[in-house]
């Protein structure tokens, strides 16, 4: 009765509170904001301003709705009226929802790794002068003071004061306009040569020496995230090269994170993240994730036969469909928290009571402690006190009774609240799952009219009288202009689209996107993320997901070879040699970079033959292990194989042409040349 009377008193609380500016805002994580006793406001010219006017320094929060610190510190100190006081006092405080607005979180993420040596995270607090010069920039700020770490009351007290205190501010801002020009002499281009062979050495040593021998995966920290694009990047040295070490790091790292915890074993689809031996996640799902695994594990299958990698693929693909779409498009995340206010709650399991179901549904005890040990469903938990997560604990062969338990244990979370959502409907992650689909319906024709679906929807919803939009949610009309990853995830998706079904209207629309894309983001020789103020640069990092930067530029080269346009080649080329640095210094860092430079000097092959003979041969067309390999329909009745519009073979028969593409397979020169990139 007390718990109750406490919701309903929160609850009485909530709806009574003054709203703050952000109730006008339609991202989620912006309105969960709106009945704090701060005065948040949205990042837009009107609040920057403002602070002008008032003459009142900035304080940036930057997160997202399934960010748990994000909430612990609302929880703490944005609910509580004496920081509320200062913060009010002190500053304009203006929240930003890094998935609306990622080139303001990129600007001041790169920031803090500039500043502090490391990367950062959320929440990203950062306080800033009216006309956005830093004086200050941390993470999450405590409500007590530990470790040596200001209490968030002191510290933004300190820096409010410290705004009013003109000679020790100049100090502050000085600190920080070093560090950006300390940053800028760092990433001078190079002009060193940089061949194919030397580039393969070089990716491969960094990517050996962040691999997990024991765990597989990359990264020696405590936390380790589902990179796909090095996994790719490593099928790609595979085929190029046949490197047999590369393939077994990508097995071995594809294998692991669907057997441990990282992937959700019950219904599908990976977590964001998890410790470094894979088995314990935080239990967030985001649509990226999950959009972009399916890739390598479908590549891993096309290379292999293994219809294990094609299962986990499909797994993940219906675990979205299930639980992520909303009204035709695809929502962008679930919380690790659910209504229960626990980590993780939904996805736990109890030993007792598990062993207690599947008694009563007719398993031995002998079946049921079997198959539970196998699951990793242990009597004392392998979690927070006596709860476990799934994860497969042990070798061998797989319990016969296996999928029925699984369904058991779907019927126990049923029962169970669903983690809070995250809503918003952005067009680049949209993409990405509608190039999931349409990878999968390669092989299962089902996944193929679901993609058609998708993908007319998100033109539909995103695509307006030839404007493209970035995010919006269910039943609003999109306001926000598309970014550089809105163009460049949905050309690569049609480009995708065109590929799997020779539709000739998705290589259109790609190549119309591609030069549109071009117009608005470069300006000068520089590839911005945006066309607002302040213009935040692209850049190549693929942490969280590929760049999308590095996603346009390998669009470049394929709408080059399909379509002989060669001024888009030319910008691939000309980015590529003015990033050779990256190349030389962090390639791990920037997988889909490597990727793209590997296909600027293998070289994309596109074989050539009627649609009909075509789509007869699609299944063997998938057996062609030529690194990069394009088709395209054209009306002679040969097939031939090209390269940037010079045909080297020509063939009356499927079989005589896959031969001459295996042949120049073979004949890839990964020896040392004198060679710079992009002559």
């Amino acid at each position: 009765m007390r718990k109750l009377l406490l919701i309903i008193l929160l609850a009485f609380n909530t709806l009574t509170a003054k709203e703050n500016a952000l109730a006008l805002e339609t991202s989620p994580y912006l309105k969960r904001h709106a009945h704090n006793p701060v005065n948040w406001h949205a990042w837009n010219q009107e609040s920057l301003a403002l602070a002008k006017k008032q003459d009142k320094a900035i304080f940036l929060s930057i997160g997202y709705s399934t960010c748990h610190w994000c909430h612990v510190m609302e929880e703490e100190s944005f609910e509580k009226k004496d920081v509320a006081e200062v913060l009010n006092r002190y500053f304009i405080a203006i929240k930003v929802d890094k998935e609306e607005l990622p080139h303001i979180d990129k600007k001041y993420q790169n920031l803090f790794r500039a500043y502090k040596g490391s990367r950062g995270g959320w929440p990203l607090s950062v306080f800033l002068t009216p006309d956005l010069k830093p004086f200050y920039i941390t993470g999450y700020m405590p409500r007590e003071s530990m470790g040596g770490v200001e209490d968030i009351l002191t510290l933004t007290t300190r820096l409010g004061k410290l705004y009013g205190e003109k000679k020790r501010l100049q100090k502050a801002l000085k600190v920080f306009d070093e560090t950006l020009h300390a940053k800028k002499r760092h990433t001078k281009p190079s002009q060193k040569s940089l061949d194919l062979k030397a580039l393969i050495k070089t990716t491969m040593q960094h990517l050996t020496a962040e691999y997990d021998k024991e765990n597989s995966g990359f990264g020696t920290g405590r936390t380790k995230f589902p990179e796909s694009s090095k996994i790719e990047l490593l099928l790609n040295i595979y085929k190029t090269t046949g490197d047999k070490k590369a393939f077994e790091m990508a097995k071995q790292t594809l294998l692991t994170m669907s057997k441990r915890g990282i992937f959700d074993q019950i219904d599908g689809g990976f977590f964001r993240y998890s410790g470094k031996d894979w088995t314990i996640p935080h239990f967030q799902k985001l649509l990226y994730v999950n959009a972009q695994m399916p890739l390598p594990y479908l590549e891993f299958y096309r290379l292999t036969g293994e219809k294990y990698y094609h299962d986990i693929a499909k797994m993940t693909i219906d675990e979205i469909e299930r639980r992520y779409t909303d009204n035709g498009l695809y929502i962008s995340a679930s919380d690790s928290i659910s209504k229960e206010g626990d980590e993780g709650v939904y996805y736990l399991y109890h030993h007792d009571r598990v062993l207690k179901a599947l008694l009563e549904k007719g398993f031995t005890k002998e079946e049921a402690e079997d198959i539970l040990a196998y699951l990793g469903i242990e009597e004392f938990g392998n979690y927070d006190g006596e709860d476990s997560h799934v994860t497969i604990a042990q070798e061998g062969e797989i319990p016969a009774k296996l999928q029925a338990v699984k369904k058991i244990l779907q019927e126990i979370r049923s029962c169970r609240d669903f983690p809070l959502l995250d809503k918003k409907i952005i067009t680049a992650w949209n993409a990405m799952m509608i190039k999931a689909l349409y990878t999968l319906g390669m092989y299962d024709r089902h996944y193929l009219s679901l993609a058609e679906k998708r993908l007319k929807t998100l033109q539909e919803r995103m695509f307006r009288d030839g404007t493209l939009y970035h995010q919006t949610i269910a039943n609003k009309a999109p306001k926000q202009e598309a970014l550089l990853e809105d163009y460049a995830y949905l050309i690569d998706t049609l480009l995708t689209a065109h590929q799997v079904t020779l539709n000739e209207s998705y290589l259109a629309l790609a190549s119309q996107l591609a030069h549109k894309a071009k117009a608005l983001f470069l300006r000068e020789g520089t590839w911005y993320m945006n066309t607002s103020t302040p213009k935040v640069k692209a850049d190549f990092d693929d942490k969280y997901y590929s760049s999308a930067l590095s996603v346009l530029l390998n669009s470049f080269v394929i709408l080059a070879n399909l379509n002989d346009d060669f001024t888009l080649l030319q910008e691939s080329e000309k980015v590529l040699k003015k990033e050779v640095s990256i190349l030389e210094d962090k390639p791990q860092e920037s997988a889909s970079l490597v990727t793209l430079a590997l296909r600027l000097k293998v070289g994309d092959i596109t074989l050539k033959a009627p649609i009909s003979a075509l789509k007869k041969e699609q299944k063997e067309f998938l057996k062609i292990r030529y690194p990069f390999i394009l088709r395209h329909a054209h009306h002679h009745d040969t097939y031939m194989a090209c390269k940037l519009g010079l045909c080297f073979a020509s063939a009356k028969h499927f079989e005589a042409i896959y031969r001459a593409i295996d042949k120049a397979k073979e004949e890839i020169d990964v020896k040392p040349k004198k060679i710079i990139w992009g002559q």
